[in-house]
Order: structure tokens, then sequence, then C-alpha cells
């Protein structure tokens, strides 16, 4: 069955537009930059968020963009009775947590003096961060908006005896 995209809700849209733009943007090479300086040598360099903890956090957003485009393109593949947009918003969010985090505490390599180097989020690394906060955000209204509740763990059918 074909969707017309205007005739989706603007939500199914932001999640759409915003999470495609972030799973593109974890693969520009200037999510974390790091420039070195020792003497009158210097070299600069970046790599994309497929590093370490933030392929963690990029696989999250991926997940969470394709819960998105199956929910709204072939919804009836899903298995009934699991709060999908809770799904959704989870790992979006759990994604996001992650690629802020490694971007904003990424430090110096080993054996170089911290004096001398220069690293942190570059250009994508900031632009992926926005992407991925409006990604949950939107995940966040499509759960709300659907009514979906958060399932009670512990929850006991039994009373407790008096």
């Amino acid at each position: 069955m074909a969707v017309d995209f205007k005739s989706l809700g603007k939500n199914d849209q932001g999640a759409l537009i915003s999470g495609a733009l972030a799973v593109i943007f974890t693969f520009i090479g200037s999510y974390i930059t790091v420039s070195v300086k020792v003497s009158s040598i210097s070299s600069s360099a970046g790599h994309n968020a497929w590093d370490g903890w933030s392929t963690l956090g990029s696989l999250l957003l991926i997940a969470a963009l394709a819960l998105v485009a199956i929910r709204i393109f072939a919804k009836d593949t899903l298995p009934a009775g699991v709060p999908w947009n809770l799904v959704t918003f989870a790992a979006a969010a759990l994604g996001t947590v992650i690629i802020v985090l490694k971007g904003l505490t990424f430090g110096a390599p080993d054996g170089i003096p911290s004096a001398a180097v220069d690293a942190g989020m570059g250009w994508s690394g900031w632009v992926l961060s926005i992407l991925a906060i409006v990604f949950t955000v939107f995940t966040a209204l499509l759960f709300k908006e659907s009514g979906e509740e958060i399932p009670e763990i512990n929850k006991k059918d039994t009373p407790p005896a008096a």
C-alpha cells in the first residue's frame, strides 16, 4: 500500500526526516576532531560516529528510524500487544544520550600531553547531536499521541495477604 508523505501527520514527517538526517550525519567524518600541535609539527584528524560507544548509539538511532518507518508504511507486519512507540522512543533516547556523551567526553589520545591536543566534537558532531535530539523529541510526541502506556513490570495479580 502506497502512502503519500503529505498525508502523514507532522510528528511522523518530523521523525522520518530528522531520523534519516541523523543517520546520514553518523557517516560524516567530523563527528570528533582532534588537532595536535607539538613543537612546530601540527596535525589534525576527524572521524565519524562509527567508533567505540558511538557505534551503539548509531545503531540505536537506525533501529528507531526503522521502527518509525515500519509503523508508518507496514504497520500490519509488527506484532500486536507491544508498545512500539515506547520502544521507538526508548531506542532513540538511549542512542541520543550515547552519541552526545561520547562527543562531549572525548579526550586526548593516550601518550600525548593534553596541553598539546584540542579534541572534541566537530561541526558534524554538533549537527548530529541536534538532529538526534530532535528525532528523540518527535518519537516522544509520537508515543504521547499514540495513547500507549508504560507497562507495569512488577504488577501482581493477587492482593497482599491481610
